[in-house]
């Protein structure tokens, strides 16, 4: 690969960078022959004899007396290939965060980064519930909770906050004012009990981003299927700024809400 190479044949050398990056790895501690090289990326000879080839004609490797190795232009290729591919990757993990942070103007603006080793949850085809799972989790382990919600309350969801509020966890929550209309009427029961707790603080505000809870030590963000209603996607992190910016959302929009109970 070098600075007087055409466009095509540039893009066929990243192609080939991406496509053999195992050689890179194989090759990064060691020295391999031909034969060897074929059974650890498990490949023919002719297919081995190919890849050689066309690493040696970019000098991303030569034949010492011990077998093939990486030059130094090889090694720092393998670095380069290697970061490229977990930017790809975790950008594809963290896709559906992008989705909701760019879905709305957010009156306090939050940094992708602060969520790179966040626990990413969504709909399995075997089990459509995994996102309110991870939910239900991590509320078992809070002490408080607080968040707003934009969507249709799950009666899973329900009955474990019912359960943490009478238990005298501490609860502030933001709803839309038709989740706090279908509590009212479909919940009536268990909505009656619980607001007349003190440690339950209930807000009604229109135009919520999506979901938002603090727990006492992570932050996390769900996402809903328009269609059916339900947690499609829950993002979380004990990220000390994501947790900050988790909080000033909380607040800007909590200043903003109507007091329910």
């Amino acid at each position: 690969m070098n600075a007087d190479q055409s466009g095509t044949e540039f893009e066929a050398d990243l192609l080939e960078l991406v496509r053999r990056h195992e050689v890179f790895d194989v090759l990064a501690s060691e020295s391999l022959e031909k034969p060897e090289l074929a059974a650890a990326l498990e490949v023919s000879p002719a297919t081995a004899h190919r890849i050689l080839t066309s690493f040696r004609e970019n000098d991303w490797i030569t034949r010492t007396d011990d077998g093939y190795v990486l030059t130094a232009v090889g090694k720092r290729m393998g670095r380069a290939v290697d970061n490229y591919r977990s930017a790809v990757i975790e950008t594809q993990r963290l896709a559906p965060l992008y989705e909701l942070l760019s879905s709305t103007a957010l009156p306090v603006a939050a940094d992708i980064d602060w969520f790179a080793d966040a626990t990413v949850t969504v709909v399995d085809q075997h089990d459509p519930y995994q996102p309110l799972n991870r939910f239900i989790d991590l509320l078992a382990d809070t002490g408080a909770l607080r968040g707003f919600d934009t969507t249709s309350v799950a009666p899973t969801y329900v009955d474990d906050i019912h359960e943490r509020i009478l238990a005298g966890m501490s609860v502030e929550i933001v709803f839309e004012p038709p989740v706090i209309d279908q509590l009212a009427t479909e919940y009536t029961d268990l909505a009656e009990v619980a607001f007349e707790r003190e440690n339950l603080s209930l807000f009604a505000r229109d135009d919520l981003p999506f979901g938002l809870a603090l727990f006492d030590d992570r932050v996390g963000i769900g996402g809903y299927d328009p269609q059916v209603g339900i947690l499609s996607v829950f993002v979380d992190t004990d990220d000390e700024d994501a947790y900050a910016w988790g909080e000033q959302l909380f607040d800007q929009y909590r200043s903003t809400a109507d007091r329910v109970v």
